[in-house]
């Protein structure tokens, strides 16, 4: 088994505290992560976040662990702000920047994103698409910007489709796995205390089995084995996170006490 860790809302007016407890953990390891960087931050959340940098100094950071450290950057949509309620080709959570957003502005956001990046002199590994919805427009105009990998999908190995590498995001949580490529997804603005002891615990046990996200790329099996593995799980995937969906969106209109609790995804 493999494991990347991935660290999303990466943006100049996230929690630096928590951000930098971060970087002081994986850098220990020697652990370098895939970090999803918003170009143009406009989601409000992020506005009511204690102990935010400077922007011009947020730049100097992600430059200096990208180019000494060896993070990797993904393209995080453009302003993380959702427009529409769709959600896209996933069905994880009912809203997206992307999906359901007609190709052409969407080749516009990600081509003023990429821009953004590059001229902080960042290469792009990825697109990570905020709320992970994205549709087929999304793949298109990612191609068009000559993006050609995505940090989500659902099997247990990287798999290319519609001229896309996409390396599977399943997990929240840290967890031993038995065979598979695993990616975590972190959010550092809420994670708390026992998140980074659980984190570094992981690492401990398992840092000879974290790779890059460029190096799980190269992971992808054509096998009939795994891809009907992957095919199992897409399917498998795709009804749990749907289902967690449905069950939220239940709560949220008044029914609490629902006795089904889904942990295992975001």
């Amino acid at each position: 088994m493999k494991y990347i860790i991935r660290l999303d809302d990466i943006s100049w007016d996230m929690d630096y505290l928590k951000f930098n407890r971060m970087a002081e953990i994986l850098n220990k390891y020697g652990i370098k992560p895939l970090i999803g960087v918003i170009p143009k931050n406009e989601d409000f959340k992020f506005k009511q976040l204690d102990n935010r940098m400077q922007e011009e100094e947020f730049w100097k950071l992600i430059k200096n662990l990208h180019s000494e450290y060896g993070w990797q950057i993904a393209l995080h949509g453009y302003e993380h702000r959702y427009v529409t309620c769709e959600s896209g080709v996933l069905g994880i959570n009912p809203r997206s920047e992307f999906a359901g957003v007609e190709e052409e502005e969407q080749y516009s956001k990600i081509n003023y994103g990429k821009k953004i990046l590059v001229d902080r002199g960042l290469r792009i590994s990825a697109f990570m698409a905020p709320g992970h919805s994205f549709d087929n427009n999304t793949l298109k105009a990612l191609k068009k910007n000559g993006i050609n990998t995505v940090t989500d999908g659902y099997g247990l190995y990287p798999y290319m489709s519609e001229g896309i590498v996409f390396v599977p995001q399943l997990c929240a949580k840290p967890r031993k796995m038995p065979f598979g490529v695993y990616t975590f997804c972190f959010h550092t603005n809420m994670m708390d205390d026992n998140d980074f002891h659980i984190l570094e615990d992981f690492i401990k046990q398992n840092v000879e089995n974290i790779i890059t996200f460029d190096e799980a790329t190269a992971l992808i099996d054509n096998s009939t084995i795994i891809k009907c593995l992957n095919r199992f799980f897409y399917f498998f995937m795709y009804v749990l996170r749907t289902t967690k969906s449905s069950i939220i969106n239940i709560r949220s209109r008044g029914w609490k006490r629902l006795p089904i609790r889904i942990n295992f995804l975001i």
